[in-house]
């Protein structure tokens, strides 16, 4: 089932070529993914990101995760060197048939995203009772 969970994008944790002034750059959280029975649970490390600015979707089979940090500056100062810049963390994955898109759970905490994915009922082993004729 893991290897189902395809990845797209490079690997690449930061990619200087996407930067904007706007946006500041986009990073590559780094993810974990585990399987157990009807379950696949996606551990996503996403330092900084508060859980409001957090959005995950599904269009076509394809999770995609994002969260934007922002540069923190203490009120009253103005900013005259950092090396923490604002910018999005992004994650896109390919679904197989056998997630159901539906029953997708997202729970954020310590900046650590966690997406709880069930399978779907036709993709649970069914156990097929022999009768005596």
């Amino acid at each position: 089932m893991a290897n189902e969970m395809q990845k797209t994008g490079g690997d690449v944790a930061r990619s200087e070529a996407e930067e904007t002034r706007d946006t500041g750059p986009t990073f590559r959280p780094a993810t974990d993914i585990f399987e157990k029975d009807d379950v696949v649970t996606l551990t996503i490390d996403m330092p900084g990101v508060v859980p409001d600015s957090v959005d995950v979707s599904v269009e076509n089979r394809s999770l995609t995760v994002r969260g934007t940090i922002e540069a923190p500056v203490p009120e009253g100062y103005r900013r005259i060197y950092a090396e923490y810049a604002p910018g999005t963390f992004e994650r896109a994955f390919s679904l197989p048939d056998t997630i159901d898109a539906d029953k997708i759970d997202a729970t954020h905490r310590d900046g650590v995203l966690t997406l709880t994915l069930k399978k779907s009922e036709a993709a649970k082993p069914k156990q097929i009772k022999v009768k005596a004729v």
